[in-house]
């Protein structure tokens, strides 16, 4: 299998797209991992996660508007986890200790307008990357309409600390600027590389010049919602690093904000749960409150094939990461193929595919997997050593053959019982035969064999031709038989 081919196998199994928590999110927190972390009353390990991809979690944590929660599958089953308060309690605790590395310095300065929280992500963002970075705020501290809002909800000493890891980047902050003023925003564009205006109505100051970006590319009202600005931000540092890099401004860029996710998750059997109401609404969640309407998350995945195959579970992965697998085994020139095992095991039932919302077939891929190793002599001999020797057993002269029916030269039917049922049970095949004889006309003739799957299961392609067309050729020997009407198959 070339990579193409093992790509397009791979993108069938969903397991790995994210939850439509993750997927609905303007920033794409890890929504699953955080709740999960939450339900175990881990807060600090649910801040590690929130800073993966949130910019100031302390301050975003608090006011965060949770546009996840309109997708959220627990909905189906109860009402949506309260997303927004759990991230409330998880960063009204104690903040883990956390180094903030940049990048080394590039030689490519920008200038940033405004500090709300979409020109403090930019400036966040860029200055990661290295760049150099001067904010603008026209007020005499930086927090724009964050310092707007409630202390109860955001306290003052918050916004300061979360802002406060810029000047650690290297950032430079100039306060009481008039950033309002054209003459002041044409100086910005002849003195930097690069400018983002997040300004209220940047749209009235747009320009044609280049290398200058303005609030607005999501057409959101980010005005009424912390996690858009956020976005917006973000967005515009992509824009901005794309643009000094000389590179494609658009290319990869079709699952920034929101995107559908073909992840599938069950939800009948999950049991209905109202959300868990906190007992001070302003204040939200305390840690036992939040501890319980975390445990209500579905911990949204797949898995359908493996909750339904013990050959899949045992394995401890799921398709996607089993193609890789097989498709590394075949790659080994020297060394030790652990997938072996994995390849020969599936019984090729093809229950995995039926059960699959995409139709991953992972029958075929073991089966291929085999059949490549067989014809580069890379199968080991014990593998299907069994099966095969039972099959060349079956077909030899001590237990096959092919028979009329006693005292008749000729029949209308023949009884194929296989090799399986006729050494675990001859007595039910005696009555099966006994019946057939019976309930049928004109005769029914007896063949002992193996049907010789076990030469296909095994990859052994020419081997099962030679034995289906040996088989074959006894069936025509004992004679022409009529049709089996459809109502009589079995």
């Amino acid at each position: 299998m070339d990579q193409k081919a093992l790509r397009l196998l791979e993108n069938r199994c969903i397991q790995e797209e994210p939850p439509e928590c993750m997927a609905a999110c303007p920033i794409h927190v890890d929504a699953r991992a955080f709740v999960g972390q939450m339900a175990r009353g881990a807060c600090q390990e649910a801040w590690k996660v929130l800073r993966k991809t949130m910019p100031f979690p302390g301050i975003l944590g608090r006011i965060c508007d949770a546009p996840c929660r309109d997708r959220c599958k627990r909905a189906e089953a109860g009402q949506a986890i309260e997303i927004g308060w759990l991230e409330r309690a998880c960063v009204s605790t104690p903040a883990p200790k956390q180094r903030v590395l940049a990048l080394p310095k590039k030689d490519k300065c920008i200038a940033i307008a405004g500090s709300d929280l979409d020109g403090l992500t930019a400036a966040w963002d860029l200055s990661r990357k290295g760049y150099g970075i001067t904010l603008f705020e026209s007020g005499e501290q930086l927090g724009g309409c964050l310092l707007a809002m409630s202390e109860v909800i955001l306290p003052r000493d918050v916004v300061a600390e979360e802002i406060r890891d810029l000047s650690a980047l290297g950032v430079e902050i100039r306060l009481n600027a008039l950033i309002h003023d054209k003459d002041f925003l044409s100086g910005l564009h002849s003195s930097f590389d690069a400018v983002y205006l997040g300004l209220e109505g940047a749209e009235a100051l747009r320009n044609d010049a280049d290398g200058v970006f303005v609030r607005g590319s999501f057409q959101q009202d980010i005005a009424r919602s912390p996690v858009w600005q956020a976005a917006e931000g973000r967005r515009a540092a992509t824009s901005i690093d794309r643009y000094l890099q000389k590179v494609s401004p658009t290319a990869g860029r079709d699952r920034e904000g929101p995107y559908s996710t073909r992840l599938y998750t069950r939800t009948d059997k999950a049991v209905p749960l109202p959300a868990v109401q906190p007992q001070d609404p302003v204040l939200g969640y305390t840690p036992d409150e939040a501890i319980r309407e975390a445990g209500r998350c579905l911990q949204c995945q797949c898995l359908e094939c493996v909750k339904v195959c013990a050959y899949l579970e045992h394995f401890g992965g799921y398709p996607k990461k089993y193609a890789r697998e097989i498709y590394n085994n075949a790659s080994i020139v020297i060394g030790s193929r652990q997938a072996n095992k994995l390849i020969n095991s599936c019984s090729l039932c093809g229950l995995c595919e039926a059960v699959c919302p995409e139709d991953f077939a992972m029958q075929t891929l073991c089966l291929e997997a085999r059949k490549d190793m067989i014809q580069r002599g890379k199968m080991p001999p014990s593998a299907h050593e069994f099966a095969l020797l039972d099959m060349a057993f079956s077909n030899s002269d001590q237990f096959a053959m092919a028979r009329h029916e006693p005292g008749k030269e000729a029949g209308a039917a023949v009884f194929f019982p296989g090799c399986q049922l006729s050494a675990s049970s001859p007595t039910m095949v005696k009555r099966v035969y006994a019946h057939l004889r019976q309930a049928l006309s004109g005769g029914v003739g007896l063949m002992l064999g193996c049907c010789n799957a076990p030469a296909s299961w095994a990859g052994q392609g020419d081997q099962f031709q030679t034995e289906f067309l040996r088989l074959r050729s006894q069936w025509i020997a004992l004679g022409s038989f009529r049709p089996v009407p459809p109502a009589t198959k079995y």
